[in-house]
């Protein structure tokens, strides 16, 4: 009997450890602000993808360890993917509302927060890059995913390297260096004027609703400058016919920023395999809806923007 109980207690010890071996490493120290990531191992003998991800939270708050967030974490892990999931500084959480209710004041609060996330995230890129060896990644299998605020950084990070508006070497990483793939989840870029590509950017999913009051589904403008959302980099994607994955969702909104987690999470895993296996070659768009929805607001303006982000 006491063998019997021994082997049961190892056989559940090792289902405990499956998908759930967790290590937290600092990868910068900014200021007063240690930055940490929490790194989801696969559980391969052979170098993984691995997948950055960018918590959510209006550039104000949230977490890398949400409990939301880590059943995904572990359908990757468990499925081949290594994930690291970040912090980054949120600085809109201590901008005065009387500046976020000013458009000239949110926009310049907006730029700033955008930019000192996409700084973390390159930082972090350079420490998962630097210790590949050790963390068993495949360096050239760096993805990034990221959900509202997070899917903001992880395109405007890729947006930024794709027009020379960041200077990789000053992170650590190598001046040619690019993501494997990028998945958005209810994101958006910043830029002056229309948006535009000087170089070809990698694989790109993107998740968002039609009728998101918080992050544009297509644009939000305020004089020269705008949020261009998906519906708007899609376009400009299938224009230049760069691979990339749409999947709209008609008459939803914020959910967006989380729900592919739960209910599109093969679709992401598949985007994952797809790129790594060079079957990214396509453009794919898919386009859901609910019968009989029609009657929902999609005409936001950037004043709607600004109020829903207060």
């Amino acid at each position: 009997m006491k063998q019997v109980l021994t082997l049961l207690l190892l056989i559940l010890s090792c289902f405990a450890g499956f998908g759930s071996d967790k290590h937290t490493y600092v990868y910068n120290i900014a200021g007063s602000d240690t930055l940490r990531l929490d790194f989801y191992k696969a559980l391969t003998e052979t170098p993984a993808p691995v997948v950055v991800f960018a918590f959510g939270g209006g550039f104000k708050g949230g977490e890398r360890d949400n409990k939301e967030y880590i059943p995904m974490f572990e359908y990757l892990s468990d499925n081949g993917v290594s994930v690291a999931s970040i912090d980054y500084r949120t600085l809109l959480k201590s901008v005065p509302p009387q500046i976020l209710m000013s458009p000239d004041g949110f926009k310049a609060s907006l730029i700033a927060a955008i930019d000192t996330a996409v700084t973390d995230l390159l930082r972090a890129t350079s420490y998962i890059d630097a210790n590949s060896a050790k963390l068993n990644i495949d360096p050239k299998q760096i993805f990034t995913l990221g959900s509202s605020a997070g899917a903001i950084t992880v395109l405007q990070a890729e947006y930024d390297i794709c027009n020379s508006a960041v200077s990789l070497p000053s992170f650590g990483l190598p001046a040619e260096f690019n993501y494997a793939g990028v998945i958005s989840m209810a994101g958006a870029v910043y830029a002056e004027g229309f948006p535009h590509l000087d170089t070809v950017p990698c694989p790109i999913l993107l998740f968002h609703g039609d009728a998101d009051s918080v992050v544009p589904f297509d644009k939000a403008v305020l004089g020269d400058f705008g949020l261009w959302g998906s519906n708007t980099l899609a376009g400009i994607l299938s224009e230049k016919t760069i691979p990339h994955r749409f999947h709209r969702v008609n008459g939803a909104s914020h959910e967006i920023a989380t729900r592919p987690m739960t209910e599109d999470r093969g679709e992401i895993l598949d985007f994952i395999r797809a790129v790594c296996n060079f079957e990214a070659g396509n453009i794919v768009n898919t386009v859901e809806s609910t019968p009989g929805l029609t009657d929902y607001r999609t005409d936001f303006t950037i004043l709607d923007y600004i109020k829903s982000n207060l």
